[in-house]
């Protein structure tokens, strides 16, 4: 696997730990992108977890939806071909 995939995969589940929900990721050509629901309410202590783990990545980001709020965070890297899949691939 190479390190890209190996930083996403890790990436993918300290999301999951932190917000209780399942993150999944986008690869793209240039970077894989990883994505996770928030929860309606995070303490003090889970919002600096979050950051902690957003920290690690390339970059990171917020969006908010009329489904909810989302974190992202991206790793350099990638493949050829743009799919999605779970953190658990």
């Amino acid at each position: 696997m190479c390190a890209s995939k190996t930083r996403a995969v890790a990436l993918a589940a300290r999301l999951t730990a932190v917000t209780g929900n399942e993150a999944w990721t986008e690869v793209l050509p240039e970077r894989i992108r990883i994505k996770v629901s928030l929860p309606t309410r995070l303490t003090e202590t889970g919002c600096r977890s979050l950051l902690a783990v957003l920290a690690d990545a390339d970059r990171y980001g917020h969006d908010v939806t009329v489904r909810g709020a989302v974190a992202w965070a991206e790793i350099d890297g990638g493949g050829a071909t743009a799919r999605k899949s779970s953190s658990n691939s």
